[in-house]
C-alpha cells in the first residue's frame, strides 16, 4: 500500500502580522505557480498585507486575525486558488500559535481540470482593461449580469486563447463577504 501525501501549505505571522515562517510545501507551490521570486529571502520579515493586492480582502483578513486572536478559536475559510488549467478548491485555517503568532494552514480539497484560461496565467500579456474577480470564489463581475463563474466569463469575453487579456483587480464578492462575516 502506498501512502498518499496531502500537503499542508503553512506560514506563520507574528503579533505584528510579519511573516516569520513558511514551509517547504508553500515554497514548492509558489514555484509550481510561476512565482519563484516568492522564496524565503523575499517573503520572511515582510508584512502579510504586502501580499494581498486589494483593500477589501486585506480588511477581511485583518478582521479574521482580530477574531482569532481575541477568541482563541481557529477560523476556516474555503477559497479557490485556480491556475490556468485547474480549478483548485482549497481550505485555509487560521489559528493561534505560540507567542501570539497566527498559523495559516491551507490544504487542497480537490482539483478539477479546466480548459486553459489565459486570464489566470500570470505570464500572459495584459490589456489596459480590467476584470474584477473575487479573491475567494474566483467569480468575476460582469455588468449587467453580476458575479459569474470563470467558465462563463471566459466564454463571454473569449479569454481562453486570447493573446492579450484584461488585468485582474481583486475584491470580495457580496456572497463571500456575507459568508465570511457570518463565521
Amino acid at each position: 500500500m502506498v501512502a498518499q501525501v496531502h500537503p499542508l501549505y503553512r506560514y506563520c505571522v507574528d503579533r505584528a502580522d510579519v511573516i516569520v515562517y513558511i514551509n517547504d510545501w508553500w515554497l514548492a507551490f509558489a514555484k509550481e505557480n510561476n512565482a519563484p521570486e516568492l522564496d524565503e529571502k523575499s517573503v520572511l520579515g515582510r508584512l502579510v498585507w504586502e501580499f494581498i493586492a486589494d483593500e477589501p480582502t486585506r480588511t477581511l483578513y485583518q478582521e479574521i486575525h482580530e477574531q482569532v486572536r481575541s477568541s482563541g478559536v481557529p477560523i476556516t475559510v474555503p477559497f479557490r486558488c485556480d491556475s490556468p488549467t485547474l480549478q483548485r478548491y482549497m481550505q485555509l485555517t487560521i489559528g493561534n500559535h505560540r507567542d501570539g503568532q497566527l498559523l495559516y494552514e491551507s490544504c487542497l480539497i480537490r482539483a478539477v481540470p479546466q480548459r486553459r484560461c489565459a486570464v489566470l496565467d500570470s505570464q500572459q500579456d495584459r490589456s489596459n482593461t480590467f476584470l474584477t474577480m473575487c479573491s475567494f470564489c474566483k467569480r468575476s463581475l460582469i455588468e449587467p449580469s453580476g458575479w459569474l463563474e470563470m467558465e462563463n466569463i471566459a466564454l463571454k469575453l473569449r479569454l481562453y486563447e486570447s493573446q492579450t487579456v484584461p488585468g485582474l483587480r481583486y475584491t470580495v464578492c457580496p456572497v463571500c463577504a456575507t459568508q465570511l462575516n457570518d463565521r
